[in-house]
């Protein structure tokens, strides 16, 4: 059976269309604190704004950031962007976007940003446009359930050049046994950035240099970021001491 796809955006309805990306630090020392303080203050308020469907966040422990490739001078270098989040959209993106923005003004002058401004850090925030899904053949899914489908893992990848050969990538991917789908997107903030999410089970370190062995770049694609992130559950933070007493960055500031 060979890989689905289709472009989610043109689907009327409530179909994901897109999603609002951020990648993230926190100082280690305040590691629960703010996670803590993310999932239970800062999500609830912007998962209710209308047209978002979904929020999950993701970590990056010491061993996925060792997994990690990037450019240089990438934001996602030198151990930063430990945490990422995902809200996942329906209808237009930018309308979601600029709403997130309005709603943190909002929440600032309400009291409700409390968390000390000095101990965390947005590396990147952007507003990515659906292009295609790609569904795990042995699945029943259709491509308009890959945002939703059950995961341990991401592996995020933003590349410039080359989508032809990215979205063939994406299909055969789908192929791999810990890969249960491929979600393609374009920036709506950058022009020609373009990112693939894969949604995976088990080590996602080990999914993620297992695809590059199995689909290695073409020449006409210029890779930013390849990095594995696990799934957070919701208050409960085992990783937090392994990342506290690892050689990754005790500061925002660093």
């Amino acid at each position: 059976m060979s890989a689905q796809h289709y472009d989610l955006g043109q689907n009327a309805g409530m179909q994901p269309s897109g999603i609002i990306f951020a990648a993230l630090d926190c100082d280690a020392a305040v590691l629960e604190d703010w996670n803590r303080w993310y999932d239970l203050e800062h999500t609830p308020p912007n998962v209710m704004l209308e047209g978002v469907m979904l929020s999950n966040r993701y970590v990056a422990r010491p061993a996925l950031h060792a997994a990690r490739e990037v450019i240089e001078g990438s934001p996602f270098g030198a151990g930063r962007a430990s945490f990422i989040t995902i809200y996942t959209l329906t209808g237009d993106p930018q309308i979601a976007f600029d709403d997130m923005s309005t709603l943190r003004e909002r929440l600032i002058d309400t009291g409700r940003m409390a968390f000390p401004e000095n101990q965390k850090a947005v590396r990147e925030g952007d507003c990515f446009q659906s292009v295609a899904a790609f569904v795990s053949p042995p699945t029943k899914l259709v491509p308009a359930d890959v945002p939703f489908v059950g995961h341990t893992g991401v592996v995020l990848r933003q590349r410039r050049g080359g989508q032809e050969a990215s979205l063939d990538r994406a299909a055969r991917l789908v192929e791999l046994e810990f890969v249960h789908g491929v979600w393609s997107l374009s920036s709506r903030l950058r022009d020609g950035l373009d990112m693939d999410i894969v949604f995976v089970e088990g080590d996602s370190a080990v999914a993620a240099k297992e695809m590059r062995e199995a689909e290695p770049v073409d020449s006409t694609t210029q890779i930013l970021v390849d990095a594995p992130y696990d799934r957070i559950n919701p208050m409960h933070y085992p990783w937090a001491d392994e990342i506290r007493n690892s050689d990754l960055p005790k500061t925002v500031a660093l």
